[in-house]
């Protein structure tokens, strides 16, 4: 059962959860990539399109969350390590290692998402979270959307 969580720390920086329902992981992610529009932006996406990638990048390295439609309204996904930053073309996208898969249905997904911003939208809201990630907004519009 796919659970994923996104806790905010110290400024520019937020450590990333996730769960097949057998394993957890968790890990940092820096302000260089907007990755929590990108997770918001997949759990819309996906209700039309077949796959998805969300990029986390860490420095070094970055993760990438990769969903892929199944049969009968699953998702495939596998989480995806990068040793370099291969969103910015610093290593080949075929040089990763998997880290973490399973299967998920797509409201499952959905509601993962819907749960991470509205925590986020209400712990912090939208001018503390750019104070906060200082590059990013928070991603109100995907946010109005899902919720």
């Amino acid at each position: 059962m796919l659970s994923l969580n996104y806790i905010l720390k110290n400024a520019g920086w937020a450590v990333f959860e996730i769960s097949n329902g057998q394993e957890t992981l968790s890990f940092d992610i820096s302000y260089l990539h907007d990755s929590l529009k990108n997770l918001a932006e997949s759990a819309i996406d996906l209700k039309t399109k077949s796959e998805k990638s969300v990029v986390f990048m860490d420095e070094p390295g970055e993760h990438w969350l990769v969903l892929k439609r199944g049969d009968n309204y699953t998702f495939n996904y596998e989480l995806r390590w990068y040793e370099d930053w291969a969103n910015w073309n610093l290593i080949n996208i075929e040089k990763y290692a998997i880290v973490l898969k399973g299967v998920t249905t797509l409201p499952k997904y959905i509601n993962e998402i819907r749960k991470i911003l509205i925590q986020i939208f209400e712990e912090f809201g939208p001018e503390q979270y750019k104070q906060m990630w200082v590059e990013h907004d928070f991603p109100i519009e995907e946010y109005e959307k899902l919720k």
